[in-house]
């Protein structure tokens, strides 16, 4: 064997074994699309079709994972994607998507009857049901449910209700009248003051006045308490289910808590 076939022997494997490895990687890059990355686009309050075709655009897929309900999105559009707006992927690649619903989620209306005020409001706050005013009547076990009213009427355990609605609570007022303190709502935001009322067996009374609204009005849940009739202290007492009236003001540096 001469020389010049002893060396193609030699190197005839190893080129055929370099041009395999050099395929498999172009082969590779091709297949898996190397460097070639599109960015997420921001879906937020997009409804679905405006998401599936803006995604559509630029080589990506639209799925709806889940939907949720909230009050400050329009109904029907993008609340939450994965992948994040801005993140780059693979062409093809499928973005999920979850959508406000149009209505709130159903649930069954617990059982509160024989709870205890805090009881029953913790229970109403996990399942997502809001206190619409709380009213009292004789009975020896103070604080302690008697009665669950929706719009009025009593509603009986298990029946079906949608998510966020309010609820009456009928208390025992005790045996010998207690009265409770008014709590000093001064400084605070509205849904904490409500909050601190139903907690101290109250209700929102008048809301007289709000500070600083123009003639296209304002929102509310973004005021503070600057007054309160009944005022607060400890020689003020009222009677369980009494309403507090409050004056609002869109200037949260005049009402410090």
């Amino acid at each position: 064997m001469t020389g010049g076939k002893r060396l193609f022997l030699i190197l005839a494997p190893v080129v055929l074994a370099a041009l395999l490895v050099l395929g498999a990687w172009v082969w590779m890059g091709a297949y898996t699309r190397h460097n070639v990355k599109v960015k997420v686009p921001d879906l937020k309050a997009m409804t679905y079709n405006e998401a599936a075709d803006a995604l559509q655009a630029i080589g990506l897929q639209a799925e709806v994972i889940d939907s949720v309900y909230s009050d400050e999105a329009p109904k029907g559009t993008v609340v939450d994607q994965d992948p994040d707006s801005g993140r780059f992927v693979k062409p093809d690649r499928t973005v999920y998507l979850v959508l406000n619903a149009s209505q709130p989620k159903m649930l069954n209306m617990p059982a509160l009857v024989n709870l205890s005020k805090r009881q029953a409001i913790s229970v109403m706050e996990i399942l997502g049901l809001k206190v619409a005013e709380v009213q009292y009547k004789p009975d020896p076990c103070l604080d302690c449910v008697l009665a669950q009213l929706y719009k009025g009427q009593p509603i009986a355990p298990e029946s079906r209700i949608r998510k966020g609605e309010a609820i009456t609570l009928v208390l025992g007022q005790g045996q010998h009248g207690e009265r409770v303190p008014v709590p000093d709502l001064r400084g605070m935001g509205f849904a904490e003051m409500k909050a601190v009322l139903s907690m101290a067996a109250l209700n929102l009374g008048l809301v007289v006045q709000v500070q600083g609204c123009g003639n296209n009005g304002c929102d509310t849940a973004l005021a503070r308490v600057v007054r309160q009739f009944p005022a607060p202290g400890p020689e003020e007492l009222v009677s369980p289910g009494g309403a507090v009236d409050v004056w609002l003001t869109m200037d949260t540096t005049a009402a410090t808590p």
